[in-house]
């Protein structure tokens, strides 16, 4: 459902749901060791407000999507 989403959002090549998902899994993972460093716990993460989410995401793709 959200590649078919992205394919009408942006003009190019299109990704496959597979590689979406992987790329999600793999910014799930960073986010959560990251948090989870800083001293948030699983609840604190799950209450995160979805801006910072996008915004960590955002922060991840400009780190070269570590993993």
């Amino acid at each position: 459902m959200v590649a078919n989403w992205l394919s009408g959002q942006k003009k190019g090549t299109s990704v496959g749901a597979s590689r979406i998902q992987g790329n999600y899994a793999t910014f799930q993972e960073w986010y959560w060791k990251r948090e989870i460093a800083s001293g948030a716990s699983e609840e604190d993460i799950k209450a995160y407000p979805t801006i910072q989410v996008i915004l960590a995401m955002s922060e991840w793709v400009k780190l070269g999507r570590p993993t």
